[in-house]
């Protein structure tokens, strides 16, 4: 492992202070405006393409997203002789004109999620690792940001898992298993990840051998204590109904109380569902601020 890490100043750099759990040294570079960290193989190729708005279209690019953050599959380019076949490549957009008011406040998405998964490798949880990250601000408001990942290969997500069930009831049933598992690591290494619906959880490998890997980290916080509510509240996100108990049966492995914790979820989506009917009485007046 490479005996460096992310240096919190404001010009990104790489120091030998600890070490990041990557099987490479991120290079960085700065010039006007931009700065990132890439894999060395990797940096002239991610500096062309991270001020482009949509990838130039090839046989093998993949559209996942494009609004309002775009997301890209491509293949990785041949000359440079790399072990990952697929990259990923998410460049954030806006939901909002507060979120780009307040930049200068924050780190960017593309920031966060890189640390986000520094964390989870250096605690064993896996995740896409990442091979490049790069923002670029003007007066401190970010103007774009950039994070990209190698791509885990035949994946699907849990959300498609679930719909199609391709291992049937006891494969369902290993896959709860690997799930409260993984998130009960990932709360307990101090991360909250605040997104956690099906959609982000990747599943691969063959049944009776899957693995689990999260992804859509930039909105993750990490916390000094995780209180039985977050927990409940990221294990709310996954919208289990039927599978619900079994699932916190699961997670909470004889530490926490099964009927205490379901009845946090419950609570949480009530809420959630009260302020969705909130939202939706004020979508005229937030439209007619463009907000």
């Amino acid at each position: 492992m490479a005996r460096s890490s992310v240096s919190r100043s404001r010009a990104w750099r790489v120091t030998p202070s600890t070490r990041l759990p990557l099987p490479y040294t991120p290079q960085s570079w700065q010039g006007h405006g931009v700065r990132g960290l890439a894999h060395p193989q990797l940096l002239a190729w991610f500096q062309s393409v991270v001020r482009l708005e949509t990838l130039p279209l090839t046989p093998t690019l993949r559209v996942y997203r494009e609004r309002p953050n775009s997301v890209y599959e491509i293949g990785t380019p041949a000359e440079l002789d790399l072990p990952w076949s697929r990259l990923v490549v998410k460049r954030f957009g806006w939901r909002g004109v507060q979120h780009y008011l307040s930049s200068p406040l924050k780190r960017s998405r593309a920031m966060k999620a890189y640390r986000t998964a520094c964390h989870l490798l250096e605690h064993g949880l896996a995740t896409p690792l990442p091979l490049g990250v790069c923002e670029a601000r003007r007066w401190g408001f970010v103007q774009y940001n950039v994070y990209m990942t190698a791509a885990i290969p035949d994946v699907i997500t849990l959300q498609e898992y679930y719909a199609t069930l391709p291992d049937g009831p006891a494969g369902l049933d290993e896959v709860l298993r690997l799930v409260a598992a993984y998130t009960r690591r990932m709360h307990d290494s101090g991360l909250w990840h605040r997104d956690l619906v099906t959609s982000n959880l990747l599943l691969s490998g063959p049944a009776g051998h899957r693995q689990v890997a999260l992804v859509d980290l930039n909105r993750a916080r990490r916390v000094p204590w995780m209180p039985l509510m977050l927990r409940a509240m990221d294990l709310a996100r996954m919208g289990w109904h039927a599978q619900l108990p079994q699932l916190c049966a699961f997670y909470s492995a004889g530490r926490f109380s099964v009927t205490r914790l379901v009845w946090y979820i419950r609570l949480y989506r009530q809420w959630r569902t009260w302020r969705w009917h909130v939202r939706q009485a004020l979508k005229p007046l937030r439209a007619r601020l463009r907000v």
